[in-house]
């Protein structure tokens, strides 16, 4: 019975963790952090950081609040004009220091979205 209640404490934290998944669809790339909130009567500021796999001048940093009773927050960026390659997704909380990240690979990509036709 003891390895039974230790077996369900430790999947219980790998389910309720703090995690960051990103998705590909159509001409975007969408990351949505979710938080195990242990206190949800106040707000999760958090940093979302992308960054580029060869130049900084294409990485970003967005500044994002949680409201209070809310878990989840996510920001996206187009892909054309993307540079090739893994690309990284940290967020951190800005209250306790904490952060998850994530990759994904973005492949060829064309301007052609920004063009003026």
């Amino acid at each position: 019975m003891k390895k039974w209640l230790i077996w369900i404490s430790l999947v219980s934290l790998f389910v309720y963790a703090d995690s960051v998944k990103c998705e590909q669809k159509d001409n975007t790339v969408t990351c949505t952090y979710f938080s195990d909130r242990s206190d949800s009567s106040k707000d999760i500021k958090l940093e979302f950081h992308w960054i580029s796999p060869q130049s900084p001048t294409d990485d970003r940093i967005r500044y994002i609040l949680i409201p209070p009773y809310y878990g989840s927050a996510y920001d996206y960026r187009f892909l054309p004009g993307r540079i090739p390659g893994k690309w990284r997704v940290v967020v951190t909380q800005m209250d306790t220091n904490q952060s998850v990240e994530t990759t994904f690979d973005v492949n060829e990509t064309e301007d052609e979205f920004f063009s003026n036709n």
